[in-house]
């Protein structure tokens, strides 16, 4: 079972199959809030909608092409953050991430996205981290800016939310990068 320890509030972990009603509880509270940036909400109707999708978080953590995590502050689930893609040939990862509005602002996604950042280059070997956000979400966008990633480019039209597809930016740091600086 992954954990990353945060700090003593705040925890990553590895969901399992137990926690399926408390995933779709919280996402479905935020159902509006995250739709606008989440192409996903369509498909979680249910808790027994995150049974595959569990499955497939877990599976990827064992072949080693993903690291989902939920995001627990005070034991309470409040979001996830962690590698939504892991390809070890090239030794590169892309972070995903959300959290319930409830808890936006007050620095615990940026403090786990470090955390995550720091995991993949110290313990997994990554040599590249890319976030991908959305032109327009500025919310989102802060995190790799204020954790000093490289604006790679604005890719047109990447991803499809919905009814549209909307511009999205890759941000990256290299390995040498991150650990030449203090963030």
């Amino acid at each position: 079972m992954i954990k990353i320890n945060i700090d003593e509030d705040t925890e990553l972990r590895e969901l399992t199959q137990r926690d399926r009603k408390m995933i779709y509880d919280v996402v479905n509270y935020n159902r509006v809030y995250l739709k606008r940036w989440l192409p996903w909400l369509d498909y979680t109707k249910s808790s027994h909608s995150y049974v595959t999708m569990i499955k497939s978080w877990q599976q990827n953590i064992e072949l080693g092409t993903g690291m989902e995590l939920g995001l627990f502050y005070n034991n309470e689930f409040v979001g996830m953050c962690g590698f939504t893609s892991i390809d070890s040939n090239s030794r590169r990862g892309q972070i995903g991430y959300w959290i319930s509005k409830d808890f936006e602002g007050h620095g615990l996604m940026r403090k786990s996205v470090e955390a995550i950042i720091s995991h993949g280059f110290d313990v997994l070997r990554l040599n590249r981290i890319e976030i991908v956000s959305g032109v327009n979400n500025l919310r989102s966008r802060k995190i790799p800016e204020s954790l000093n990633f490289t604006k790679e480019g604005v890719m047109k039209e990447y991803e499809f939310l919905y009814d549209h597809y909307h511009d999205c930016i890759l941000y990256r740091m290299l390995r040498s990068e991150w650990h030449s600086q203090d963030v």
